[in-house]
């Protein structure tokens, strides 16, 4: 593959014309790619179950029922059962699209299990069992009166006689479905700071009321396992002895976390008349829990320690404690002499190894391997001070034996990607992969003999592989994609640059489809935050197709800063690839979708450089958006105060901040043509932002359009229809205001 990728840059550099032959690729087209998700892996690995979905099939949402907690959006996929010994498929809920929620084989491997709704907009879940293997699965009719949840947990038993899943009596339903008519009907709606929750919040948390249960996966019959309660996540110990839950204690809406929620955690072991505590909301607040296989053990970090506990009621054990201080201060010397403390290493919990015994921990200094029985440590491997000097490393799992963690890794300043092994015991690190393939959703069998892995040559959409775990053989399981051959498809690059304050950052170019070394393009700059790897993105390939060169800049965005920080990043891009010869400086272009589109109007009022611009769902007013939550609670509060927008506090504190970073202020220096796309249902950025910016641009007299698809969402279109409609006009903005004359020649360089 690497030897693949560089004929391609040699086709490059040797002025081939790339694709030239090949039909473009469409609006239609990026509606046909095929997505496969792993939905379940049996334990040996031999059988594979995933989705396969495309965005055509799932282009309507009902964006009015946003926040009600009875809708589920559409999920249309095929569910396919693969082989991974021989490679055949099969539909065990028939050749047709179908709403599959959950699946999971027995332990053996020969039966399967799946949760599919109906595809209403008010699901009822079903569930079907059947051999693995086929004929078709059958629908199980379950002996109760409540019904499963559509999102239901779905785990069998270590027997391989039983599932469980989680329920809802039908009342609470109806219930949650009047409040949301309540709420969106009114006819009167009263909104009071006395009430402990936000209203959105509180319907939010509705479809938390849960049961566990257990069904007998041939004849149905239903045995409660946990009485219905406000659940946030509920596991089953592997014996079956016993549950551990977090129950939602939440006494009202948190502004410091979207959604946030305050749990409890509890044990219901068999015998018990009742759960036990094993931490209150005060203990669990701000902690991730990582349970060991058996479910009897847990570890988390607290203030840089990492304890590790057991469901018994045992007391917090620390695997990583502090140094202890020494009794007396030692005496202050002279300046020279003076050393500063350094401070103790801060701790994160990893994973447990299968049987428990070990555990892997985290610091800035590196990864170690703690014995959990006496807290003995091993590091395995080292990190430098400089974050930026280490490999993006990240653990995806032990093996079964405990011997060694399979982990990605990928280089900081090129695309060199793949798996490691590193050994539990020494540390040594073998590389089993090493490429400039993207590999994502490893997953290892649970018996450790195969792993199936999602893999792209970054261009184009990823297909399934199966391989053991020394990634020996690759052996592809899917096609998914096969007619894209015979399309004109982009090839990407990585490339680095400096801002405006000499940082170095990275981005990634698709070269226009038809490109021809000497040649400079019109070129656009899609934008968000950062970016480093590829991967196939529609609509870059759209836009490449039609002779575009579109680049995906990396911003080092600073809080209390961020319109400048957009200003030095991406400027300093459009310089270089300006300097490489493939841009033309004449005919540059800008985009981005919600944080993205708020990034470019914001972006327009600072510089002029860029002929065409597009904004899609972006906010363009800080000040309205700050309060304007539509169903979201916290979200637009949080945002710049605390999180995405990095304005760094409240109105109050920094009322300057909202005023610099509202571009609808700033109209009066917007030069670039701006096209406005947004969904008059967006929940989450008000259509009312786009309206803002474009009444003010046309009443400035300024080339501003806006288009409103009145039944969209945050990704505005919502048909087919609407769809092509969207992409074509993003297109027709560029050819408009980037395409008016021939390609000028390319300056010396690249």
């Amino acid at each position: 593959m690497r030897r693949a990728a560089s004929l391609v840059v040699l086709a490059l550099l040797a002025d081939v014309v790339v694709g030239a032959q090949q039909p473009r690729f469409t609006p239609d087209d990026m509606l046909s790619v095929v997505s496969a998700t792993v939905v379940a892996l049996s334990d040996d690995g031999r059988m594979v179950a995933m989705t396969e979905r495309r965005t055509r099939d799932n282009a309507e949402t009902n964006h009015y029922r946003y926040g009600d907690p009875t809708y589920l959006a559409p999920s249309a996929t095929r569910f396919v059962v693969i082989n991974t010994d021989t490679g055949q498929r099969w539909f065990p809920m028939g050749d047709r699209l179908t709403q599959v929620r959950r699946a999971g084989f027995s332990p053996d491997g020969q039966r399967l299990a799946v949760v599919a709704t109906d595809g209403a907009e008010t699901p009822v879940a079903s569930l079907w069992v059947g051999p693995s293997s086929g004929p078709a699965l059958q629908e199980v009719t379950l002996t109760s009166t409540n019904r499963l949840t559509p999102n239901t947990t779905l785990e069998w038993t270590a027997d391989g006689a039983r599932l469980v899943v989680s329920m809802r009596a039908p009342e609470r339903d109806r219930q949650a479905a009047a409040a949301f008519k309540a709420l969106t009907e009114g006819p009167v709606i009263v909104h009071s700071s006395q009430e402990p929750f936000l209203e959105w919040d509180a319907l939010n948390r509705e479809s938390r009321w849960r049961n566990l249960a257990e069904v007998d996966s041939t004849t149905g019959a239903v045995t409660d396992r946990l009485p219905e309660r406000k659940l946030s996540s509920a596991r089953i110990t592997r014996d079956n002895s016993a549950v551990v839950f977090q129950e939602d204690a939440t006494g009202k809406t948190d502004y410091d976390v979207i959604g946030g929620t305050e749990n409890r955690l509890l044990v219901w072991t068999r015998g018990d008349a009742e759960p036990k505590t094993l931490m209150t909301p005060k203990d669990l607040k701000g902690l991730t829990l990582q349970f060991a296989d058996d479910g009897r053990w847990f570890a988390y970090a607290k203030q840089g320690e990492v304890f590790v506990r057991g469901i018994d009621g045992s007391p917090a054990r620390s695997l990583t404690p502090k140094p202890t201080p020494p009794a007396e201060a030692p005496a202050v010397g002279t300046p020279d002499e003076t050393k500063e403390t350094e401070p103790a290493e801060s701790f994160s919990a990893g994973a447990f190894s299968r049987d428990g015994s070990k555990l892997v921990v985290t610091s800035a200094k590196g990864w170690y391997v703690v014995t959990v029985a006496d807290g003995a440590r091993r590091q395995i491997l080292t990190l430098d001070r400089d974050a930026e000097k280490n490999l993006r490393i990240a653990m995806l799992d032990w093996l079964p034996d405990g011997s060694a963690v399979l982990a990605s890794w990928a280089a900081r300043d090129r695309w060199d990607r793949g798996i490691v092994r590193i050994d539990a015991t020494t540390g040594a690190m073998t590389t089993l992969v090493k490429d400039s393939r993207l590999y994502s959703g490893v997953r290892l069998s649970r018996d450790g003999r195969k792993v199936v892995v999602s893999v792209s040559d970054g261009d184009r959409p990823s297909d399934l592989f199966v391989t053991d775990p020394t990634f020996a053989t690759l052996k592809p399981i899917t096609i998914l994609n096969p007619w894209l051959a015979d399309r004109a498809l982009p090839v990407s690059e990585l490339v680095t640059y400096r801002d405006a304050d000499g940082k170095e950052l990275h981005g990634v170019l698709r070269y226009p489809a038809n490109y021809v070394r000497g040649q400079r393009y019109p070129t656009v700059f899609e934008i968000y935050e950062t970016f480093f790897d590829n991967g196939f993105n529609a609509r870059a390939a759209f836009l490449a197709s039609h002779g575009y060169a579109v680049f995906h800049p990396s911003v080092n965005l600073v809080v209390g800063r961020p319109g400048e920080s957009w200003l030095k990043g991406v400027t300093a891009a459009a310089n270089k690839l300006i300097d490489m010869g493939v841009a033309d400086p004449d005919r540059l272009g800008v985009h981005g979708t919600s944080y993205g589109g708020y990034a470019t109007v914001l972006l327009i009022t600072q510089t002029d450089r860029f002929k065409a611009a597009i904004n899609v769902s972006g906010k363009v007013n800080m000040v309205s958006f700050y309060t304007d939550s539509p169903r979201l609670g916290v979200r637009n509060t949080h945002a710049p105060e605390r999180s995405q927008d990095r304005i760094g506090g409240t109105l109050w504190d920094y009322p300057e901040r909202y005023l610099e970073h509202s571009a609808v202020l700033q109209a009066d220096r917007i030069k670039t043509p701006l096209l406005n796309m947004s969904g008059d249902q967006d929940p989450n950025v008000p259509g009312s932002q786009s309206r803002e910016i474009y009444y003010a641009l046309r009443r400035l007299g300024r080339e501003v359009e806006w288009v409103r698809y009145v039944n969209g969402g945050h990704r505005p279109p919502n048909s087919v229809a609407e769809a092509i409609d969207f992409e074509t006009r993003i297109l027709k903005w560029y050819d408009k205001y980037l395409k008016p004359e021939a390609p000028a020649p390319a300056a010396a360089g690249r």
